[in-house]
């Protein structure tokens, strides 16, 4: 391996550790029945402790009404499992209720 070659791949090297480093989270897009969004974590920390925070994001429906509005809303995620689960619980003689994530959509939105 040259010495170029040997330097360009340690300076990748660093660069990808300074992105791992910055990184705050991830999102992945998901389909939704009225519209896609999309869904993930964002990570917040202090004084070393890491904590992780679900989201979700959506398109702000209100922009064509305000060019300086966002883009884009992003809300804390809600487990939809205990609601879920307290279902089932209340009806023990039906099939319990499952929820799509659009549930999660705003009114507004």
């Amino acid at each position: 391996m040259s010495t170029e070659t040997q330097t360009e791949t340690e300076t990748e090297k660093k660069s990808d550790n300074d992105w791992s480093k910055r990184e705050m989270g991830a999102l992945w897009r998901r389909e939704g029945k009225s519209q896609n969004y999309l869904s993930g974590y964002v990570k917040f920390g202090e004084f070393g402790t890491e904590k992780e925070v679900r989201v979700i994001v959506f398109t702000n429906k209100g922009k064509s009404k305000n060019p300086k509005a966002p883009d884009f809303v992003i809300y804390e995620s809600q487990e939809l499992n205990a609601e879920s689960t307290a279902t089932a619980t209340a009806t023990a003689t039906k099939a319990p209720v499952q929820e799509e994530h659009d549930s999660e959509v705003p009114a507004g939105l």
